[in-house]
Parts: structure tokens; sequence; C-alpha cells
């Protein structure tokens, strides 16, 4: 039993909380460039122009031992984006918390990032265990109008414990962003975990009026649909996702972004 549960668990912490904006999008990760991208893909930092500070609550089944907190801050620099995050998972019986410090550079048309995260887990009874985690990303601009993406998630495949060789999940992705218009964006996402069966997604973004996004998606696995928006009100931004299908119930994701003025 305690076998199934740390892999199943192992499964769903850890790997961090996407963020409201890739909930709404139907999972979509790689070709997104925003303060959440510390947790998503963090190519997509390079391109910030100002420190942006990140918080999220995420509640999975309408279950509390599944409910995750994050929050973030990421901030330009000459030489790149440094950007540090933090999430937590869980409750007293089972539970993990990651930190993670990414650094993301632009150079031309590429986007290039790399982070480190430092994954601990706590089991009621057995203990803890803790382990470093390595992910890569990038992200090229074609054209104005169209970008590819791709972020390849514990590419070093690090282990929870030897002795049992519990995996965290190695996770491949690569994805298209075609935007026609300023109000509208599509994206494609295949998504690869190394002991699954693949994902497509499918997400569209449209921004209504200058200060509302509404945006919706689909994942091919368990049919899952997404829908979500996202509301700035001067510096702050205030987003939502919701992600659902029958059998899993729904998974509500609330985000704050605070964007600070250089």
């Amino acid at each position: 039993m305690m076998v199934i549960k740390t892999s199943v668990l192992g499964q769903l912490a850890g790997v961090p909380p996407h963020g409201p904006v890739s909930n709404g999008l139907g999972g979509i990760v790689s070709p997104l460039k925003n303060g959440w991208s510390t947790f998503n893909n963090p190519a997509g930092l390079a391109t910030l122009e100002q420190i942006q500070a990140v918080f999220g609550y995420q509640t999975i089944f309408d279950f509390t031992p599944f409910n995750t907190v994050a929050a973030a801050i990421s901030a330009p620099t000459e030489i790149g984006t440094l950007s540090f995050g933090a999430h937590r998972f869980g409750d007293e019986l089972f539970s993990s918390q990651m930190v993670g410090l990414a650094f993301a550079h632009k150079l031309g048309i590429m986007s290039l990032a790399v982070k480190t995260n430092a994954l601990q887990y706590e089991i009621d009874g057995f203990g803890k265990r803790s382990v470093l985690i390595a992910e890569i990303g990038s992200i090229a601009d074609l054209t104005p109008e169209l970008s590819f993406g791709m972020h390849i998630y514990n590419f070093t495949q690090a282990v929870i414990a030897v002795e049992s060789q519990e995996k965290i999940p190695t996770i491949i992705r690569i994805s298209a962003d075609y935007h026609p218009t300023k109000e509208l964006s599509l994206f494609i996402e295949g998504e690869k975990d190394v002991d699954l069966d693949p994902d497509l997604k499918l997400g569209l973004a449209y921004r209504l009026i200058e200060e509302l996004i509404l945006r919706t998606g689909f994942s091919s696995i368990n049919n899952r649909h997404s829908f979500g928006a996202g509301f700035k009100l001067k510096r702050f931004v205030i987003d939502y996702g919701l992600r659902a299908n029958q059998s899993a119930g729904t998974v509500h994701n609330f985000g704050l972004t605070l964007l600070i003025n250089d």
C-alpha cells in the first residue's frame, strides 16, 4: 500500500503547480510568458520587463489534502531574469515542499532557461525524503505571430528513493503559440511523461477588452476541459482557472500577480 501511495502522490506532488493561466488553457505550459513561467517553462521569464510577484492557491477535487499554495518573485537584470519560487502540497499525513531558482536569458529570437529545484517529501510515520530536480526550457519567436516552446522537467530522472526506484515524473513538452491578432492567441502542446501515455492539449485566449482575457482549453487525457479568465487592475492581475472532467471532478486555481515598477 505504501508503494502505491508514494507512486500516486509522487505524480501529483512531484510537479510544480501550473498556475491559473495554464489551467485555464487546458494545461498549456511551454509557450507562456508571464510571472507564472517559473512554475512552467522558465524560458517564459526572459522577456519580463519589470519585477513580478505571484501568489497562487489550487484545490483539487475539493479535498483538502490535495491543496497547493505557491508563490514566486521574478526580476529582470542586465544579464537575464532571475526567479525564486516555492510551493507546498498536501497536509500533515503527506506533504511536499519545493523551492526553485531559475535563470532565463534572451538571445536573438531565442529565450533559454535553466532551473534547479529542491523537493522534500514528508510522510507521517515514514519520515522525510529530499531530492534535487533540474529542468531546461526554450522559446523561439519565429515571427511576431508565431512562437514555439520546449520544456523538459526532471531531465536527470531523479528518484524519490534509490532502493524503491520511485521516480519523480520526467516530462517533455513541445508547443506552438499562434497569435494572428492582438486579441487572439491559439495554442497547441504535446506532452509526454516518459512513464505515461502522451497528452495533446489545445488552448485559446481572447482579449475581450484591454483589461479582460478569457481562456479555454482541452486536454486529451481523461477529456479534461478548462476555462479561465484574467483581469488587470493597475498593478494587479487576478487570474482564475478551472479544469474539469467527469471522472476526477474539478480543479480550481486562483492567482494574484503584483507588477512592481523598477
